[in-house]
């Protein structure tokens, strides 16, 4: 709720209907979707309501970009996109604190926010978290193909 109050307060539209989501309207006037439905221990399958609007996110992604937060909405956390949602390929990923293991199957720009890992936790689980430059609080991963 407090990011909506935010999004209220600086003036960005904020809408909790599928139909406005969907309409040719509001696509018309979208310059970037912020893709943050799901949290990161999200299990598909995909389920009511978010069973209508996930194939409207996929089918607006092929002409406004889309940024996904931690994993794209619709994939598995460790197995990456359902087979639901295979095609679905946001332009950014956002990655918070470390990647998660189904973002091996992005494509796009995969970007890594935070440094919230304290070295020994790094270590012991094996996390490799890349090295931030200077003070920076995200780092571009490079692209790897699978």
């Amino acid at each position: 709720m407090r990011l909506t109050k935010q999004c209220q307060t600086m003036e960005i539209p904020v809408s909790s209907s599928v139909e406005d989501f969907k309409s040719q309207h509001m696509k018309d006037e979208w310059e970037i979707i912020v893709d943050a439905l799901f949290g990161f221990s999200f299990k598909p399958p995909v389920r009511a309501p978010f069973d209508d609007l996930l194939p409207a996110l996929v089918e607006l992604s092929k002409t406004v970009p889309v940024v996904s937060v931690d994993i794209p909405s619709g994939w598995d956390v460790q197995d990456g996109p359902a087979s639901d949602f295979a095609d679905f390929q946001p332009a950014t990923l956002v990655s918070l604190t470390a990647p998660k293991c189904g973002a091996k199957h992005f494509k796009g720009n995969h970007w890594l926010g935070g440094r919230f890992v304290p070295k020994s936790l790094e270590e012991k689980y094996e996390l490799n978290i890349p090295v931030y430059p200077g003070s920076e609080d995200i780092v571009l991963l490079p692209n790897t193909d699978e």
